[in-house]
């Protein structure tokens, strides 16, 4: 129904606090004072904190951090200094929204300023000085490395080199971020826009000194996450110290600009590559560097260096490798994950540089590719690459297939046959191509419950949080084939701490392969106990009957049949299941096909022509498959064309808007867009089940990349498009009109 829909920021409640934070204007300085006497004394606000007014278990934030980096917590409320523009310095807890913002102008702050170190800028002069004496040192350094590198390169006989440059992105929710707690008795009651209620719970019961049972996390309609939802932040906890230390409700929701100046942003990452061939354009090996802001503070995204290098082997067969990774603090907003999660940054350097190879060999990108590919039956193919002491080992795919089908479905061959001709040269038509493998399934372990009554109702109930991932319609599915229900009679719950005694983070493509394989135990097993009564009334034996659409019935005589909804007077049935397995990734896979047009005169990109061909595994749901393609495609056009959160030289962020920070619209992605499923099962678990969350997203920057460097080089032979976005300004400087 219309209207329906319920977000943290619509959650009310009787007579609660508005909480509004005062934050710092500087990327870096030394808090001098903090004056909040005018505001405490307005009527109707209630308090004004600082971090002194904080318990000390309350000061500080925790994230997943790689056990090898410099840690530096973030903090609730900045005491002593503030590291970024954006930090919370004081929150003000007042009757009225409103109100709350009036008080929060009030609180003056002053602070001394510090020498800056501002974001992505920072990263590009370390790389440009090298190990300058005055360079900060690295918070992680990392070596990933396999196969005999330096052989690879000693008598290599063709060898490309290239610069590359990532722009940082943010998540640009359709909802930003929001909270709002109420104490019932000695439980709180928790409402957040997050990616994981588990993670929410974890956080708050940690720094309040409360056991996990005493909160209560739900997560109602999410309006997107794409990552940097699955990080706690400060307000989820002041929120809770509100409502658990005043009695009262509170609640906090961020506005738009705000929201984007403090939620983690992504990428911001700068890589150097050599890739060493032999004379018929066979990989030897790929050797490099990469550096990232990881921004102010410690958090997960730290370790996008992990996946920038798991994702670098694309589908290609590469036998040695080594990566140099360094990870740096600035005075900027910490960097998380963002729709991919680092992936689409890896495959970008790979792809980048397998077009490189194919220049300089003057050899068609697409046969240079079909020469690298691994092969079908080379399947399960160990990368040689271990990540965390576990080696990547590809499970299945046919990458040729996946090739040969979107450079089909494009027309690759005539267009690229007629290409030389360019028709308008004012308009100049471009040809890209780009392959992944996705590494899915992070993580370990997921729950389902499953309750029957005599009602027919079949609920269930998952641990993981949707932000529109169709979890529902996936569990509802699922269920009813395995149990054998009627799939209008399943109900899901999801987004909600106490349905099941754990869960895990909605990200890296997971849910379907971790849940979907706990529901489908889950329903197997309350099969068996439903036919195990039905036996007993039936006095057969449990192989003599078969369960289908909630009906029980004999298989050698259908008319001998009894509803399953008779077998659960009384008690009903509950059955609980969790799926956990030795090696819980899979490998989805797809190959990404373009056609552009670069307008000279301006220097935009329109793409035309767009192909995806993939394989996910099992497809539980093609409506769902499509629409998670369709939106993975439009954010990587995002970060392909559009996306860059924007520092200047003093730390100060100038994109905190949709006014200036672009995503696309339905006039950027109304190209013509095909999707082409290869999907097979995955040996690797009973489902088979890949994921899809990633697979439209991964390579569109390197395709589109590919594309419009191949569409320039008609009036410029050199043109280089080694960063992204793809800018204009960028496209004009490679026609030499900048």
């Amino acid at each position: 129904m219309v209207g329906d829909g319920l977000f943290a920021g619509d959650v009310r409640s009787q007579h609660p606090l508005h909480l509004v934070l005062v934050r710092s204007p500087r990327a870096h300085g030394r808090i001098l004072s903090v004056d909040a006497d005018e505001a405490r004394a307005m009527a109707g606000v209630a308090a004004v904190w600082i971090a002194a007014d904080l318990p000390p278990s309350c000061r500080t934030m925790t994230d997943w951090l790689p056990p090898d980096l410099a840690d530096h917590p973030r903090p609730v409320l900045a005491e002593g200094v503030v590291q970024c523009e954006g930090d919370a310095v004081a929150v003000v807890l007042a009757e009225g929204e409103y109100l709350a913002h009036d008080a929060a102008q009030l609180v003056r702050i002053e602070i001394e300023p510090l020498p800056v170190l501002p974001g992505q800028g920072t990263v590009e002069q370390f790389w440009r000085a090298g190990a300058a004496a005055t360079a900060p040192q690295p918070a992680r350094q990392q070596v990933y490395a396999f196969g005999d590198i330096e052989a690879a390169f000693a008598d290599a006989p063709v060898i490309v080199k290239e610069v590359l440059s990532a722009r940082r992105i943010c998540g640009a929710a359709m909802e930003p971020r929001a909270a709002h707690a109420q104490r019932v008795g000695d439980r709180l009651i928790v409402h957040a826009s997050t990616q994981s209620v588990f993670n929410v719970r974890k956080e708050i019961a940690l720094r309040l000194g409360l056991e996990p049972s005493q909160i209560h996390v739900l997560a109602p309609d999410v309006g997107g996450g794409f990552g940097p939802k699955g990080t706690v932040y400060p307000e989820d906890v002041l929120v809770a110290l509100a409502a658990w230390t005043t009695g009262r409700p509170a609640r906090w929701v961020g506005g738009r600009s705000e929201d984007t100046l403090t939620t983690v942003h992504a990428h911001g990452t700068e890589m150097e590559f050599e890739l060493a061939a032999d004379a018929q354009g066979h990989i030897l090996g790929i050797r490099g560097r990469i550096m990232h802001d990881a921004g102010a503070y410690g958090t997960a995204g730290a370790n996008q260096p992990n996946n920038y290098v798991s994702h670098l082997i694309s589908t290609y067969t590469v036998p040695a490798l080594r990566v140099e990774a360094e990870v740096f603090y600035t005075n900027s907003a910490p960097t998380g994950f963002v729709r991919g999660g680092g992936r689409p940054l890896g495959n970008f350097g790979m792809e980048r540089m397998m077009d490189r190879l194919a220049r300089r060999l003057a050899m068609d990108p697409v046969e240079l590719r079909r020469r690298n590919l691994v092969a079908p039956a080379a399947m399960p193919h160990p990368t040689g690459l271990a990540i965390a002491g576990r080696e990547l080992v590809y499970d299945s795919g046919d990458y040729g297939a996946l090739m040969a089908a979107a450079t089909r479905a494009i027309d690759y061959d005539r267009r690229r046959a007629s290409h030389p001709e360019q028709a308008n040269p004012a308009r100049l038509l471009g040809l890209g191509v780009a392959c992944c493998v996705e590494q899915t399934g992070t993580g370990n372990g997921e729950r389902a419950r499953i309750q029957l009554g005599s009602d027919g109702v079949a609920h269930l109930y998952l641990g993981c949080t949707p932000q529109g991932q169709g979890h529902e319609t996936m569990g509802a599915i699922i269920l009813a084939q395995r149990l054998g229900w009627d799939q209008d009679r399943v109900v899901v719950h999801a987004g909600d701490s106490e349905a099941v005694a754990s869960g895990g983070l909605t990200a890296g493509s997971r849910t379907a392969l971790h849940a979907g394989n706990a529901i489908a135990l889950a329903a197997l097993s309350a099969r068996r106990r439903l036919l195990e009564r039905a036996a007993a009334v039936l006095e057969v034996e449990v192989s003599d009957l078969n369960l289908a659409a909630g009906v029980v019935t004999l298989q050698t005589d259908p008319l001998v049949s009894i509803p399953a909804a008779d077998l659960l007077a009384g008690e009903g049935l509950e059955v609980e299941e969790s799926w956990e397995a030795e090696n819980p990734t899979a490998y989805s896979s797809a190959c990404h096909a373009a056609l552009v047009e670069v307008d000279t005169g301006t220097g935009s990109v329109a793409v035309l022509d767009y192909a995806i061909a993939y394989d996910v595994g099992q497809v539980i749901n093609p409506i769902t498959a499509d629409g998670q393609l369709h939106g993975g495609w439009c954010h990587g056009l995002g970060m392909a064309l559009l996306e860059e959160a924007v520092y200047d030289s003093e730390g100060s962020f100038k994109s905190a808007s949709f006014l200036d920070y672009q995503i696309p619209t339905a006039l950027e992605s109304n190209s013509r867009l095909q999707l082409i499923s290869l999907s097979r099962p995955t040996p690797s678990n009973t489902e088979g089940i890949k994921g899809v969350g990633e697979n439209g997203t991964i390579p569109v920057p390197a395709c589109i990349a590919n594309a419009v460097e191949d569409a320039l080089r008609a009036v410029n032979p050199q043109a280089r498009i080694n960063s992204i976005p793809i800018t204009p300004e960028l496209v004009l400087s490679q026609i030499g009109t900048r």
